[in-house]
């Protein structure tokens, strides 16, 4: 199947060949500023689906915003039209085509050119009224204000609000996508489509959530990274990324037992550290009251010493780097690890809650 893409160097139509990519049954033929005189026509007359991508939505100019958005529609629909071909169009407009400005007029302009063509040919064409559209790949200053933003608050620029309570829809590029490789499946569907899974939030909460991103402790994940939204955003943060931040250093306390490091930190998910043990050493000899982990042994060889601080009960588990057995603590049980081989041991463990130093709940207990 050929589609043709036009915009093919822009922010969206980037994601949605990153996506057809991956697929082997999709030629996909391109159409960007530099090749549109030159290939515009015969790739129209080679293509079985056109995802009319192209537009302009910065520009103080009228003339140029309806030259971009609606002329080059009307100059394909025209061309199809004269050469009988008729083809499934899927169109990017804006919310903002019921709005009274320029670039609302020239996106509501070539929204009428297509359904004109709909009517004419029985074509099938979907119209996308798009909100703010987010993700990787987007350009600051241009596709939208979480691009923008996103740039600001990682190069620590300053970020100006002009109205902070005023809301701003959102919808995330990977959702625009999955609707975009739906349609191309489906027959005849409505002229406009909705995507449901769009967000609605203040600038100013916008800009605090990007902001909680910033900080300076590495291992820190956001909190609510599960939220779709946060989720999203954060992905979309990290985007912007120099290549220096591709990888940090983490802290390494060392002492004559082995070394401990904390890898990441959530308020919901609690904390994941490594840490090693040398051999004829022994970490631990402490209790939680509730306080509990799970140790998983990924180099060495270790025993687990538990005894209940109440009827002083003990019992031990032996575990290795071959075994894949989950070690848990379970408040009320203090324990140790001992690690019983002759190479250094290493282990990863997962806590319910964040280290409080001020607060922590362990308390030594000599096992």
């Amino acid at each position: 199947m050929n589609i043709l893409i036009t915009g093919s160097k822009g922010f969206i139509a980037k994601n949605l060949i990153a996506k057809l990519s991956q697929s082997k049954i999709y030629n996909i033929l391109s159409i960007d500023k530099k090749s549109l005189d030159k290939d515009l026509y015969k790739k129209l007359l080679a293509a079985d689906i056109i995802f009319h991508l192209a537009g302009v939505n910065k520009e103080i100019n009228p003339k140029y915003l309806y030259d971009n958005n609606y002329n080059f529609t009307k100059k394909i629909c025209l061309f199809l039209e004269n050469n009988h071909k008729k083809i499934k169009i899927i169109y990017t407009s804006s919310i903002q085509a019921t709005l009274k400005n320029s670039y609302g007029r020239s996106k509501l302009k070539a929204e009428e050119v297509l359904l004109s063509y709909k009517r004419k040919t029985g074509a099938d064409v979907s119209i996308y009224r798009l909100p703010n559209v987010f993700g990787k790949w987007s350009k600051p200053y241009y596709n939208s204000a979480v691009a923008t933003f996103c740039y600001q608050i990682y190069r620590n620029k300053k970020v100006i609000i002009s109205n902070p309570s005023a809301k701003i829809s959102l919808l995330y590029i990977d959702d625009l996508i999955s609707s975009f490789v739906e349609n191309i499946k489906l027959k005849k569907k409505k002229s406009f489509i909705r995507i449901d899974n769009t967000f609605s939030i203040t600038l100013a909460n916008l800009v605090s959530l990007i902001k909680n991103f910033n900080k300076n402790e590495k291992n820190y994940l956001p909190n609510n990274i599960s939220n779709s939204l946060i989720k999203n955003l954060y992905s979309t943060y990290i985007s912007f990324f120099s290549k220096k931040d591709f990888s940090y250093k983490i802290k390494k306390f060392s002492d004559r037992r082995g070394y401990f490091s904390e890898f990441l930190k959530n308020i919901d998910f609690g904390q994941i550290s490594f840490f090693s043990i040398l051999p004829k050493q022994i970490r631990g000899n402490h209790y939680h009251n509730t306080k509990t982990e799970k140790f998983l042994v990924i180099a060495g060889k270790v025993r687990f010493n538990f005894i209940n601080i109440i009827n002083k009960k003990k019992f031990s588990i032996s575990t290795n780097e071959n075994s894949n057995l989950v070690i848990n603590t379970i408040p009320g049980w203090a324990h140790n690890i001992e690690n019983t081989g002759n190479k250094m041991a290493k282990v990863l463990v997962w806590a319910n809650e964040i280290l409080d130093k001020k607060n922590p709940d362990t308390f030594f207990y000599k096992v």
